[in-house]
């Protein structure tokens, strides 16, 4: 009778590892959709706004295209953070799936270690990157880092005019 229940609390964790793996990778490309909207929604407000100032010819609102790069920066930083963890979770999920032993060891004893059943419970080892990493995350770090160099020359440019 014993065995029996704790066969069925496997096979109920081992569903959960899969629905949980499944889960990870829905949650991983939500977030690569919702980064790729960050950026276009920062380039199309940056692009508008020095539109405005090319047309109005009111060259004080160029700062404003640092304003709305460093908020967009912040803000695909602490997505991106999210997402890095779950990539985390992911790669932990692989990690002991790859593992012929530990899932020798798995299978032996019919128990999942703990923490690597769900995505929504954490393992101890694993930390969200602190804000830092994530602004100077590459994939961040080069975008806005080339619309704040385009928005100095655009500056640059209006304040030549301007003289």
């Amino acid at each position: 009778m014993f065995a029996e229940s704790n066969m069925d609390r496997f096979e109920f964790q081992l569903a959960m590892l899969q629905k949980g793996a499944e889960e990870l990778e829905k949650k991983i490309a939500n977030f690569t959709t919702i980064l790729m909207q960050l950026k276009t929604v920062a380039i199309t407000i940056w692009v508008a706004l020095i539109g405005w100032v090319f047309t109005s010819k009111i060259d004080a609102l160029v700062p404003l295209g640092y304003v709305i790069i460093f908020g967009f920066w912040f803000l695909e930083a602490t997505y991106w953070k999210v997402q890095f963890y779950y990539i985390q979770r992911a790669n932990a999920v692989t990690q002991f799936l790859n593992n012929e032993s530990a899932l020798d060891e798995s299978f032996n004893t019919r128990s999942i270690p703990e923490g690597l059943v769900h995505p929504l419970g954490s393992l101890k080892t694993i930390k969200m990157p602190s804000l830092w990493r994530a602004i100077c995350a590459p994939s961040i770090y080069i975008f806005y880092t080339s619309l704040f160099v385009v928005n100095s020359i655009v500056w640059l440019i209006t304040l030549k005019t301007a003289l």
